[in-house]
């Protein structure tokens, strides 16, 4: 019987996909840029943050190649940070704003398009790589650590977290957040 963990993985992602494209949708920059109240974030954190963190664990982990990002998409979308990582202040995770949402539009679709085609291409076998032996410190209290415990953590694991968990989770922080900025949920 064929391995099929790649492509579940793949079809459960693509869906995550579809979900963030429809959030994105109907978005203004006011409303994207929205920020309530110091400590909460604003919705461009979150876009910014998975797209952004999505794209560079594809590209490390499954591709071996730099990240879309490096071609220029912070001057192009009007982000200046670098990245977000777990374990980022809040006071520096608040200040994310977006000025172009056609260039973040076009950004986010490369990723999620680049992403959908590795893990298509995915070999069958490294599902089951063996990424760290020992859980590392800047993954424990996350998603991760649940899966994996101390160790090993497998490539597949690791992207079922960074890629559908993860997105399902910041999606819905979106979708609440739309409600505040007077747009409807999604599905």
């Amino acid at each position: 019987m064929p391995d099929n963990r790649w492509p579940a993985l793949g079809r459960r992602v693509a869906a995550v996909h579809a979900l963030w494209q429809l959030a994105l949708d109907d978005m203004t920059p006011e409303q994207i840029n929205h920020h309530e109240r110091p400590g909460v974030l604003p919705i461009a954190f979150s876009f910014f943050h998975y797209v952004n963190g999505e794209d560079r664990n594809v590209s490390e982990r499954l591709l071996g190649a730099p990240p879309l990002w490096d071609a220029a998409w912070g001057e192009r979308t009007g982000i200046a940070a670098e990245s977000l990582r777990r374990g980022t202040p809040i006071a520096v995770a608040e200040q994310v704003r977006l000025t172009d949402l056609d260039a973040w539009r076009a950004y986010q679709t490369a990723v999620f398009a680049r992403t959908d085609d590795a893990l298509a291409a995915a070999p069958a076998g490294r599902f089951d790589e063996v990424v760290y032996e020992q859980l590392p410190d800047a993954l424990r209290g996350g998603f991760v650590a649940f899966l994996a415990g101390d160790g090993p953590v497998f490539l597949g694991d690791l992207m079922d977290a960074f890629l559908y968990q993860h997105g399902i989770r910041h999606i819905g922080e979106i979708e609440h957040a739309r409600s505040l900025v007077g747009l409807q949920g999604l599905s």
